[in-house]
């Protein structure tokens, strides 16, 4: 009985460990969340993760102190813990001040020194540590617990019914609850994420990715802006259940033509939005765009017969026209409406020479 005991608290405190761990590197990551959406925005309201960290991340350090008191070898590595978080909130508000007192490009010249990218990492490594130490022990509790069933086998077999049952249908129920509600928050993810008709990411998505993009690699980021050419025409002559299929074969066509690593996004409408990272040159943008305005040209649907939609792509280049996402979504924007009217230029006058895409 001891022995069960024993093991049962251990189980108990190894997991409790565990949930504290895992609380800590929630609050760190929720500050840079915070952090990075102010370095990118300058809006105090992107602040409020960062700052509600601040306020707990005391409590969390000490709360982890006290877990592992009689463990001397988890003490330091929660002293280097500590320390890489204290050093992480640190640098988190120098980025921060410096882009008070002097603006966007002297927070960056802060990220780009990746400190901390480093704590970060050190950080995930220390915790991903004394959480698989704690995984072990919760094995250990289960193998001490059928070591004692197996010396008192009397007990147990009149006992275990009793104790057992209860115990495993309520794990049995929290496994189930916990499965269900997995599922649940992954499909609520991905439906806040994601446009319903084409799968492909929606406008807030498509923000949170540019704005990050941007942050990463501030010159070194491409947009295409691009609708389809006569959608509309579409819709009214041959009904919106057509215009979808279309829109979702225009989805899937953009998908067969660009990286996997591109993010893609239908923003309203027959228009869509395509990030280029690690884009250090706006003639691969021009190869690129051509390249989709080509795809969309073999789109083809039975109801469309032999007509030909195709699109027009607009580009935008963060080391030329902007550094901010809403600067780059504007430039790509009047670029689209501009191709839009070389192309019309084009289609009427089809012996002149074809215009480059800007």
């Amino acid at each position: 009985m001891n022995t069960v005991r024993a093991g049962t608290d251990n189980l108990i405190a190894s997991n409790l460990r565990a949930r504290h761990l895992v609380q800590l590197l929630t609050l760190v990551q929720n500050a840079e969340t915070g952090q990075r959406g102010y370095l990118l925005t300058g809006r105090d309201e992107y602040l409020q993760p960062y700052v509600q960290a601040i306020s707990q991340i005391d409590q969390s350090l000490l709360t982890l102190q006290k877990d592992y008191t009689h463990n001397d070898l988890a003490k330091q590595v929660i002293i280097s813990i500590d320390q890489q978080v204290r050093a992480k909130f640190s640098e988190m508000k120098s980025t921060i001040e410096a882009r008070q007192r002097d603006g966007l490009e002297a927070a960056l010249s802060i990220v780009q020194q990746d400190t901390g990218k480093r704590l970060m990492d050190a950080v995930h490594t220390d915790v991903g540590h004394l959480l698989e130490a704690e995984r072990t022990a919760i094995n250990r509790s289960a193998l001490w617990q059928r070591d004692a069933a197996k010396r008192d086998a009397t007990f147990w077999v009149w006992m275990a019914p009793m104790i057992l049952l209860p115990v495993a249908s309520c794990l049995l129920l929290a496994f189930r609850d916990a499965r269900r509600g997995r599922r649940e928050g992954a499909r609520l993810a991905h439906a806040s994420s994601h446009d319903p008709l084409t799968g492909l990411l929606n406008r807030s998505a498509l923000i949170d990715q540019l704005d990050a993009a941007l942050l990463r690699r501030p010159s070194e980021v491409g947009l295409l802006y691009l609708d389809l050419n006569d959608f509309k025409a579409v819709n009214d002559s041959l009904g919106h259940a057509v215009g979808d299929r279309l829109l979702v074969a225009a989805a899937q066509c953009l998908r067969e033509t660009l990286r996997p690593v591109d993010a893609i996004a239908r923003i309203g409408g027959d228009e869509f939005v395509v990030v280029v990272e690690q884009c250090s040159s706006p003639s691969f943008l021009l190869t690129l765009a051509r390249r989709v305005e080509v795809a969309l040209e073999e789109i083809q649907l039975p109801e469309l017969s032999s007509r030909r939609i195709g699109g027009s792509v607009g580009i935008a280049h963060s080391a030329e026209d902007a550094s901010s996402t809403a600067r780059l979504l504007e430039v790509a924007d009047t670029a689209m409406y501009k191709r839009k009217g070389q192309l019309r230029q084009i289609r009427a006058n089809p012996s002149r020479p074809r215009l480059s895409i800007v």
